[in-house]
C-alpha cells in the first residue's frame, strides 16, 4: 500500500532535469528581483537625503536655484538615447527629490560623408561659449559710453524677431510630420546658471567652452535674413518664364521673321551668372572691451560620470550590471546628490584637475582609444568653481554611514 503510494507520488513529481531547469530560472529571477529590491532602497536612500534640500524655506526675494544639464552623444553611439536612459535612471529622481530646477539639453549633430554616420563634436562647447559672451556683450552695452553698441543690440533683436516671423511663414503649408513648433519660450534666468555635464565628452566641450566664452572674441557676425519659400518660389518661376525664340525663313525675295511663342516650354538655358553674396557685417565689441583682464561671473561645474558599455567586448559587464544594479546608484546618484546642496561647491585646485576629471572613462572599449583634450586658459582655472561629485560630502548622511566616514 505505502510503496503504491509513493509510486505514484513519484510519478507526479518532475523528471531531475526539468527540476533543475526550474529550479535555475526561480533562482536567476530571485536574484534579479534581490537586486532590483537593494537597487531601489539605495535610491530612496539618495532621494531621501535629497528632500531635505527640498524642505529648506526660500526667500520671497531669493532666486530659485536653477542648473543646466548637458548631454552629448557618448562614445560608441549615434544618438543621445544611452544618455538620456542613463539621466532618467539615476540623476533625474535625485533632482526631483531634491526640487531642483533645471533646464536639459541634448546635443546630437551628425554629419554623413560617404553614406556613413559620424557625430560632430562641439555642440555643447558653442552653446556654452556663446551664453558667456552674449552676458559679457550685453554688460559692455549698459556702459554710458557704449551708445553704438546699444543700437547693435536692437537691430539684432529686431533680426531675430524678423527671422521668428519667417520661419512661421515657411512653415504654412507643410505636412505636419515636418513642423516642430516652439510655441512656448521660458522667461530667461536672472543669474548664472550652474552646469551639470554627464559623461566626460560633455565634461570637456563644457569646460572648454566657459573657457573660450571668458576669455574668447566678443565680435558678433549678423545674423542673415531667412528667406521665405515663396520668394524661392518666385525665383524660380523667373528663371522658367516663357522665352520667344524667331525663326527666319525665305518666301520669295523677301525675308521675313516668323516669332514662334514657346509659352510653358522649359528650355535649358546657361545659368546667369549671379553677383557674389554679400559680406555679413561683423560688429567689433572687442574695440570696447578695455577689461580684458577682468573675467566675468563663471559658473560653477558638476561632473557626472557615465561609464557607457557598447560593443560585443562589453557584454559580460552588462551582465554583471544586470543582477548588481545598486553598485550603479551608489556611484550616479550620489554624485548627483552633491549637486543638490551648494556646500559641496568649491574652487578648483590646479588646471590638471579639470583635466584629469572624468579621465578613467576615455580606458572604456566604446572609446576606441581616442582621447578628447581640455584647453582651459590658466587665469579660468584659477577662477573656476566645481562641485564635488566625487566625494560624497553631502549633509544629511545616516548615522551608520556619518559613523563610518
Amino acid at each position: 500500500m505505502s510503496s503504491g503510494m509513493l509510486g505514484a507520488i513519484r510519478k507526479k513529481l518532475p523528471s531531475r532535469n526539468m527540476s533543475l531547469f526550474w529550479g535555475s530560472v526561480f533562482g536567476v529571477v530571485g536574484f534579479y528581483r534581490y537586486n532590483k529590491n537593494e537597487s531601489d532602497k539605495r535610491m530612496s536612500y539618495y532621494c531621501k537625503r535629497a528632500e531635505s534640500a527640498a524642505s529648506e524655506t526660500v526667500g520671497s526675494l531669493d532666486t530659485v536655484r536653477k542648473v543646466q544639464v548637458y548631454i552629448s552623444v557618448p562614445m560608441g553611439e549615434l544618438g543621445t538615447r544611452k544618455a538620456r536612459l542613463h539621466w532618467e535612471r539615476y540623476i533625474l529622481p535625485v533632482f526631483v527629490a531634491g526640487a531642483l530646477d533645471y533646464d536639459l539639453t541634448l546635443v546630437n549633430d551628425l554629419s554623413t560623408v560617404d553614406g556613413l554616420e559620424n557625430v560632430v563634436r562641439g555642440g555643447v562647447h558653442s552653446q556654452v561659449a556663446e551664453e558667456i559672451k552674449d552676458r559679457r556683450r550685453k554688460a559692455l552695452e549698459q556702459e554710458e559710453d557704449n551708445e553704438e553698441l546699444r543700437l547693435w543690440r536692437q537691430a539684432i533683436d529686431e533680426r531675430k524677431r524678423e527671422n521668428e516671423v519667417r520661419e512661421y511663414k515657411n512653415l504654412v503649408g507643410r505636412a505636419p510630420e515636418e513642423v516642430h513648433l516652439g510655441l512656448w519660450k521660458p522667461e530667461p534666468y536672472p543669474g548664472v546658471m550652474d552646469i551639470v555635464a554627464i559623461g566626460r565628452e560633455s565634461w570637456v566641450e563644457v569646460v572648454n567652452g566657459i573657457s573660450d566664452g571668458a576669455v574668447g572674441s566678443l565680435n558678433y557676425q549678423m545674423p542673415e535674413l531667412i528667406s521665405l519659400d515663396s520668394e524661392k518660389s518666385s525665383e524660380e518661376q523667373e528663371n522658367g518664364a516663357r522665352q520667344i525664340t524667331t525663326e527666319t525663313k525665305d518666301q520669295g525675295t523677301e525675308s521675313e521673321m516668323q516669332i514662334t511663342d514657346t509659352a510653358g516650354e522649359k528650355i535649358q538655358v546657361a545659368p546667369d551668372v549671379k553677383p557674389p553674396a554679400a559680406v555679413p557685417h561683423v560688429i567689433n565689441y572687442d574695440r570696447f572691451d578695455d577689461i580684458k583682464d577682468t573675467l566675468p561671473k563663471l559658473p560653477a561645474v558638476a561632473y557626472i560620470s557615465h561609464y557607457n558599455l557598447s560593443g560585443w567586448g562589453s557584454v559580460p559587464q552588462k551582465i554583471w550590471n544586470f543582477f548588481h544594479d545598486q553598485q550603479n546608484v551608489d556611484r550616479y546618484a550620489s554624485q548627483a546628490l552633491q549637486v543638490i546642496f551648494e556646500s559641496t561647491k568649491r574652487r578648483v585646485r590646479d588646471a590638471q584637475e579639470i583635466a584629469d576629471m572624468g579621465k578613467s572613462e576615455e580606458d572604456m572599449p566604446s572609446w576606441n582609444g581616442e582621447h578628447m583634450d581640455v584647453v582651459v586658459d590658466p587665469r579660468v582655472a584659477e577662477k573656476m568653481e566645481l562641485y564635488e561629485t566625487q566625494v560624497d560630502t553631502a549633509p544629511y548622511k545616516g548615522e551608520s554611514e556619518a559613523a563610518s566616514d
